[in-house]
């Protein structure tokens, strides 16, 4: 029976590399974002979220931007505030969706500017990966605590697990667009429309268009407010950019050896396909110990995303061992990412009018830059016991698993994992007819790769 549940691809590396145009995610190192910290949670919003203005806000020091001062004065540090925006960057690295304030930018509707004011944006970082935000149109006063001589700028990078801040003063018109510099984070879901509400003035014809060029009081930094005359398009006015899905794929996998015993194990996880709706393949932990399978099987599911942490599934399920003749059975199962990271994959099987619950739950730890230690516990119960399944009624089997692992480039990690297991009940008495140990121990050394 298999133990080891793949880590999910839902933490792994910081930086990875895009396959083909298709992006990349992570691997399981954090499959999918190497992390520690704490989970997101009432920061984490399902719109984009405006608040009341307040003196208060977090500097970028501990960045690339620690002591950055303009050389000549760039902004009014008396302005009032109107207006806070709160932008939470988050996603999945493995199933290419990513999030400003918990919804993609083809489900978000435009935030609406007001002319001459000044708008506070404080960007929290919770993903593991760096996200560039990037302003058309505008100049970003990145508050460094230098007051008129805090810099300009276009882009603004935000590092994993920092909390930023920056002004804008709305000095234009029109419709500008916000998104992450990273392309296949942008293309994804992390990006919004900034649409000034004078442009909805003039869609609904409640205003004339302007055309109007001003110098300000600061270098680079003139007031420019030019409408189109043309027929305003006005799709775009409620909803700017249809979004196109598009096929992706990665593939998480997991080879090692048992440096004692002549023991190999795998683990692949792969999802294929658009946005929210995926096929997924994962095989979970199977083995060969002395060139003969003990463990193989294998899900072929439908994979669909209900929001930024959980994603449903079902399908069939392949399983060749431990069973002496091979059968395929019904499956479905619940994945995703509970509070402090915990990654979560729930799974279900039913055969022969036993039904079997494989549950799983794993976090990954950095312990220091690019070294990271996975603990994972593991529970498979069956309602009834079957004989040529190798299932016993309740309880069957816990593993408990620890994985050290070293990050030697995107896509590539080297483990040591341990692993140890607990056989009960019906089950334990099968292993024992079967000549097997109900409590066994197991080291191997592996390496996980994504591509």
């Amino acid at each position: 029976m298999s133990t080891h549940a793949m880590p999910s691809m839902n933490m792994d590396m910081s930086t990875h590399a895009m396959p083909s145009m298709n992006m990349d995610m992570s691997t399981h190192a954090m499959p999918s974002m190497n992390m520690d910290m704490s989970m997101p949670t009432e920061s984490i919003r399902k719109k984009d979220t405006l608040e009341p203005a307040s003196s208060a806000y977090e500097t970028s020091l501990g960045t690339a931007y620690d002591h950055l001062i303009a050389a000549v004065p760039t902004n009014d540090p008396q302005k009032p505030v109107a207006q806070v925006i709160h932008m939470e960057l988050f996603g999945y690295m493995d199933q290419y969706i990513w999030f400003i304030n918990g919804v993609p930018e083809y489900k978000a509707a435009p935030i609406i500017l007001k002319p001459n004011q000044r708008y506070r944006f404080i960007f929290h970082n919770t993903s593991m990966m760096h996200h560039p935000m990037h302003i058309h149109g505008h100049w970003f006063i990145l508050r460094e605590g230098q007051g008129a001589y805090d810099p300009l700028l276009h882009t603004i990078d935000v590092p994993p697990g920092a909390t930023m801040t920056a002004d804008l003063d709305t000095d234009a018109s029109g419709q500008w667009f916000f998104h992450c510099h990273l392309l296949y984070h942008m293309m994804n879901g992390m990006a919004r429309v900034f649409q000034y509400s004078t442009l909805i003035e003039l869609d609904q014809h409640q205003g004339t268009p302007e055309n109007s060029f001003t110098p300000s009081a600061y270098p680079n930094r003139p007031i420019l407010r030019v409408d189109e005359l043309k027929p305003l398009d006005h799709s775009l006015i409620h909803h700017p950019m249809p979004h196109e899905e598009w096929f992706g794929a990665a593939t998480a996998l997991d080879l090692s050896q048992s440096p004692v015993h002549n023991l190999q194990k795998f683990n692949l996880k792969g999802l294929y396909g658009p946005d929210s709706n995926k096929l997924e393949l994962f095989s979970d932990d199977s083995e060969v110990k002395d060139g003969h399978f003990t463990d193989a099987n294998i899900d072929v599911f439908y994979w669909h995303a209900l929001d930024q942490f959980w994603a449903l599934k079902g399908g069939a399920n392949y399983t060749y061992r431990p069973s002496e003749t091979p059968y395929w059975q019904p499956g479905f199962g619940l994945e995703g990412l509970m509070p402090y990271f915990i990654d979560t994959d729930l799974r279900s099987y039913y055969h022969a009018g036993s039904a079997k619950f494989d549950l799983d739950f794993s976090r990954d730890t950095l312990i220091a830059r690019n070294f990271l230690i996975c603990t994972e516990i593991r529970s498979i119960l069956a309602s009834k016991t079957v004989d040529e399944d190798e299932l016993g009624a309740g309880l069957n089997q816990m593993s408990y698993t620890l994985r050290p692992y070293y990050r030697l480039m995107p896509g590539m990690n080297v483990f040591l994992e341990f692993e140890h297991e607990q056989d009960y009940g019906d089950f334990a008495k099968l292993q024992k007819e079967n000549g097997d140990h109900s409590a066994q121990n197991t080291l191997t050394l592996g390496v996980s790769l994504l591509f």
